[in-house]
């Protein structure tokens, strides 16, 4: 290591600089200090992209993001060992995909951003993550999931409290933006049943607005929004209790 740091630092043009850097890196990997090693084969990336070992020190930089991504790099504070912050595993994801924008590694990078944001509880950049990854790469493997993952945080939001009629409705549409652009996910099974509660919990609204309007006396607000539900509502007992008030109604 310190062989190679001093070549590095006195002759930075020397021919041997590049494969000094590449092993600088390995060895910081092995010795446990993957942030370092990151830098290392940052530089190595951005000052070297002809060199024979181009291509193994992007995908080694791409393999330690990902680890720090999922939590198998922990970084040390007064002997304690935590996890690394949201903004470094970010900025290390972004410099993943930014590094080979054309290759396989940038939607698999920019997936992990979003699974990051996901699992730290910042839902809007995690929405924003998973939108840019299927408007850059909508033909990547990992597109589907993403758009999936849309609707799942948007649903989530609704079961914890946040019901509001345009949040459900962003749900829906990002499960049939699934449906429309990638009809063979796995995914669509799951997209279609979630369509259909979302469905459910609109009719369950319109029943309780219908409700409303019945015990304040306004009649003719309650029948619109019953026959919304008789309309709507596949046979259940929802239904049948709206079909039975409209009943009542027009006696």
């Amino acid at each position: 290591m310190k062989n190679y740091r001093a070549l590095l630092r006195d002759y930075p043009a020397d021919k041997r600089a590049a494969e000094s850097r590449f092993r600088e890196a390995a060895i910081l990997t092995a010795m446990g200090n993957e942030t370092d090693a990151f830098d290392s084969y940052q530089l190595f990336i951005e000052r070297h992209p002809g060199d024979p070992l181009y291509a193994q020190a992007v995908a080694q930089q791409e393999a330690v993001a990902h680890a720090a991504a999922k939590g198998d790099i922990r970084t040390s504070f007064l002997g304690l060992k935590s996890r690394l912050e949201r903004k470094t595993i970010v900025e290390m994801l972004e410099k993943v995909r930014d590094n080979a924008p054309r290759a396989n590694s940038a939607p698999r990078a920019q997936y992990m951003i979003g699974q990051v944001n996901e699992s730290r509880k910042n839902p809007v950049a995690a929405i924003a993550a998973y939108e840019k990854l299927v408007d850059d790469y909508p033909n990547s493997s990992v597109a589907p999931d993403a758009q999936f993952r849309i609707g799942e945080i948007l649903l989530k939001q609704a079961r914890e409290g946040n019901q509001d009629q345009a949040n459900l409705e962003r749900a829906k549409n990002a499960y049939r933006d699934l449906l429309l652009a990638y009809p063979n996910s796995p995914s669509t099974a799951q997209a279609k049943q979630r369509i259909a509660t979302i469905g459910s919990r609109d009719l369950q609204a319109s029943y309780n607005v219908a409700e409303f309007y019945r015990k304040k006396g306004e009649l003719d607000s309650a029948s619109y929004y019953y026959q919304e539900v008789v309309d709507g509502a596949a046979p259940s007992d929802l239904r049948n209790r709206a079909a039975a008030r409209l009943a009542e109604l027009k006696r």
